[in-house]
């Protein structure tokens, strides 16, 4: 293969590499969260993602549609008031009270289980929006997706595991997965 071709693939490898890793509206910013209007948002290290408004049907759609159980905790500001499981057929919707469906939802990509979730995604720390509103104050929803990188290695897994195309990692890097998202279940970013 002669030189300039081999220029121009490793060119191409690099913008589509590049590219990739921007996906699902992801906008990575200085000091945490640069927010899409209709993409998932994740934090600057990764750990968690933001899911606006537009898009919570949609988590909670696929939620239910994955053959395996999601633990959820419900943070009121800071703290933990309870904790519930949902998808493999039951309903993430309203699991937390005060829950209310135009509100975000926080997805946690991060498998630290010492962390304070609720502290951390709480709109405290200036990354994310303040939790009250005019619906007053309400509970959001913590959904755990971080075992999605080792149940999800393959594009055929997907649809056994639906709630994986908004995880970056998978969408971005397990090949074909994009495509099935985007034509199965309308998440084309």
């Amino acid at each position: 293969m002669p030189v300039a071709m081999k220029l121009a693939v490793i060119s191409l490898v690099f913008c589509y590499h590049v590219a990739g890793q921007r996906g699902l509206g992801v906008n990575y910013a200085k000091d945490g969260i640069d927010y899409a209007k209709d993409g998932v948002d994740y934090a600057k290290d990764g750990s968690y993602g933001y899911v606006p408004p537009s898009l919570v049907p949609t988590l909670h759609s696929l939620e239910q549609k994955t053959e395996k159980t999601i633990s959820v905790t419900c943070c009121d500001k800071k703290r933990a008031v309870s904790k519930g499981q949902c998808g493999n057929g039951i309903k993430c919707e309203g699991i937390c009270e005060k829950e209310t469906e135009h509100e975000h939802a926080i997805i946690i990509l991060s498998n630290s289980t010492s962390k304070n979730w609720c502290d951390i995604t709480s709109g405290s720390t200036g990354v994310l929006p303040q939790w009250s509103g005019s619906h007053g104050i309400f509970n959001i929803p913590l959904n755990f997706i971080n075992w999605c990188t080792w149940s999800v290695t393959h594009s055929s897994q997907i649809s056994t595991y639906p709630v994986c195309c908004l995880h970056p990692y998978v969408y971005n890097n397990v090949e074909g997965v994009a495509r099935v998202c985007c034509a199965e279940f309308g998440l084309c970013f």
